[in-house]
């Protein structure tokens, strides 16, 4: 009786086992998972089949100008990431505002986000740090200050159209003459009278400033109204004479929104990806 008893505790344990094992190679899509104790603090998480300690996992921010919009606008490139087995969460993050929320905030969001992802690992069955940060437009711009500024360790970084130096007096005067000053003023936290007396935070606000060896890919448009490209010439020179693998691509006749060159997104998606596979699994 005691040789049957303890095969069947055998049977059920490995009967266990294969059952966890099958969970770990199965798709997951949890929608809406709450990461911090603000409002905003939720995130779509989406996990490939087959995933591993060291699947390339990517913490993914949206656009909106640090003010608005949500994950839903960059759901297409989650879906695409997860085609492509890369782990990743989608955050909604704080919006910016004139008195509270700024890019400190914000990065708490992101760090907040990183933290619950580093949690869960063992869960997941996924990495518990070497993260990959990417975004678009201002959540590129949060994906580039994170990837700069943590002390947390970063794989890579992806930049689609994001800005990233506001000491720039160029950018600064084309933001004054075209109204967008004042989002400036709200992800730094400071007025800007003048060229002349550009406040610090606006250096401290800038992932220029804080460039560091993470790998980064950077996508622009010729012709984009809203971030001039030429923000991320310079980011790309940077790395390079600092020696950081970097991955620079100008896209011609490609204003600000990537929708408006469907092909030319997809290639962009492509190569992104490439990206992540090659620097992300680092453990």
């Amino acid at each position: 009786m005691m040789k049957k008893t303890i095969l069947i505790k055998v049977l059920i344990f490995l009967l266990l086992g294969s059952m966890d094992a099958m969970a770990q190679q199965d798709t997951v899509k949890l929608k809406d998972v709450k990461y911090g104790s603000f409002d905003r603090n939720l995130m779509d998480v989406y996990l490939p089949p087959g995933r591993a300690p060291k699947t390339p996992f990517v913490i993914l921010i949206h656009g909106g100008a640090w003010v608005q919009a949500g994950k839903e606008y960059v759901r297409d490139f989650q879906q695409y990431l997860l085609s492509q087995g890369i782990a990743s969460v989608n955050i909604n993050h704080r919006y910016a505002n004139d008195s509270t929320v700024h890019y400190r905030q914000i990065m708490e969001d992101v760090n907040s986000a990183v933290k619950y992802c580093a949690d869960h690992a063992g869960e997941w069955n996924t990495r518990a740090d070497g993260f990959s940060t990417a975004g678009f437009s201002s959540g590129a711009h949060l994906a580039l200050l994170y990837g700069y500024t943590t002390q947390r360790k970063i794989n890579a970084i992806v930049d689609f159209s994001g800005p990233n130096n506001f000491t720039d007096t160029a950018t600064l005067n084309y933001c004054v003459k075209t109204g967008l000053i004042g989002l400036v003023e709200r992800i730094t936290g400071d007025r800007f009278t003048g060229v002349s007396h550009v406040p610090a935070s606006f250096s401290l606000a800038s992932p220029y400033t804080h460039v560091k060896n993470i790998p980064t890919f950077i996508a622009h448009g010729t012709i984009d109204p809203v971030v001039k490209v030429i923000q991320s010439q310079q980011l790309a020179q940077k790395l390079q004479r600092m020696h950081v693998p970097v991955k620079f691509i100008e896209v011609e006749g490609l204003a600000h929104d990537l929708d408006k060159k469907p092909q030319e997104k997809i290639k962009l998606y492509q190569a992104a990806a490439a990206w992540i596979k090659k620097y992300g699994q680092k453990r």
